[in-house]
């Protein structure tokens, strides 16, 4: 009786902590040379500084990106996607020495699409409308592809790790694009 109790309880134990819940939590966001030298070589030199105003969800766009039913996706600890995307996008603009909190140009985003798939082909997908108090402005689109693993917890594990890379190449898009320095008011 004893050892079919014991049993009973490893058992459940084993199961409860199987069938737990995890959340993952992405790297901190690094700043892109890239993209720094990018926005210095259309910016810098026209002397024109910018700020981020909002990066807001469009309709129908959810923040509570759920893996495998193994729990939700953070991208950062107490921080939404779109919180993630501006901070990210102003530590470029600071870093290419062209960010300024009272700019007259206010660069604004709307995440039109935020998805991911954790199976094989892994991939982050996200598509932003950037504008500003003087360019309508232009949509970018990217598809990060990442490894994935069979587990669980490693595949939501990459998917998080996943994000801040996928942020620098949509940045990329952002700032690459020949519209650019419109929103600056070039």
């Amino acid at each position: 009786m004893k050892s079919v109790t014991k049993t009973v309880l490893m058992a459940t134990g084993c199961l409860l902590l199987l069938s737990g819940c995890e959340t993952t939590n992405s790297i901190p966001y690094k700043a892109s040379t890239t993209n720094v030298i990018s926005i210095q070589q259309n910016l810098k030199s026209t002397g024109k500084t910018v700020n981020v105003g909002s990066i807001a969800l469009a309709p129908g766009v959810d923040e509570s990106l759920m893996c495998r039913m193994n729990g939700p996706v953070k991208v950062a600890p107490g921080k939404s996607l779109s919180q993630y995307i501006k901070e990210a996008f102003q530590e470029e603009l600071f870093l290419a020495q062209v960010y300024e909190a009272n700019a007259p140009a206010t660069i604004n985003g709307r995440l039109d699409a935020v998805s991911f798939s954790s199976v094989s082909p892994a991939s982050w997908n996200i598509t932003m409308q950037v504008s500003s108090n003087h360019s309508a402005g232009y949509a970018v689109s990217i598809k990060y592809p990442f490894a994935t693993s069979w587990t669980a917890y490693s595949a939501c594990k990459n998917v998080a790790d996943a994000f801040g890379p996928a942020v620098q190449e949509l940045l990329k898009q952002v700032v690459t694009n020949p519209q650019f320095p419109q929103l600056a008011g070039s």
